[in-house]
């Protein structure tokens, strides 16, 4: 496996989200300064600072898949072991996979709509339908992670569905 891909597949979402961590925090501390010491207000920061955070929590999103972190209803995995554990997570990951996945191809839609209208952002003059495009792009990100998990899950399945103890996929 070459460095770039060992990149992408363990750390690019890490990487993504301090950049735009990063970035919203520059954005939030130059409207503070020039609201507060300048007595001026950039419009562009806070518009340009919403879409960074609604990257942020769609690239937070991705890596929460990675490293299995959401939130999620625990009450049937507690009473299921072995190979029913193994299959409900299958099943469970594939059913998110394919709502992601539905969603990603609406937000297609609905960007080449915002595209071919040409709408676009009132501080940054921005077309609507780049910023629109965050969607598609992070659900498909987040499908392709699932696919991932399944597969690596599918790989250790005979350790998974012989184990009594709850193993998860890293």
């Amino acid at each position: 496996m070459s460095k770039l891909s060992k990149v992408f597949n363990d750390e690019f979402e890490e990487y993504l989200s301090v950049a735009l961590f990063l970035a919203l925090i520059v954005l939030c501390l130059l409207q503070i300064l020039f609201r507060f010491v300048f007595n001026f207000s950039l419009s562009w920061t806070e518009e340009l600072a919403r879409y960074v955070f609604i990257a942020l929590v769609y690239a937070a999103s991705s890596l929460a898949v990675i490293k299995g972190a959401h939130v999620r209803v625990e009450i049937i995995d507690n009473f299921v072991q072995g190979k029913a554990k193994y299959y409900l997570d299958q099943v469970i990951e594939a059913t998110w996979c394919a709502f992601m996945i539905y969603v990603g191809i609406y937000g297609v839609e609905i960007t080449v709509e915002a595209l071919r209208v040409s709408q676009v952002t009132p501080a940054l003059g921005w077309q609507i339908g780049w910023i629109y495009m965050i969607v598609p792009v992070f659900f498909f990100l987040i499908s392709l992670r699932l696919i991932q998990r399944m597969y690596q899950r599918f790989q250790n399945r005979e350790v998974l569905m012989t184990s009594q103890n709850d193993l998860e996929v890293q």
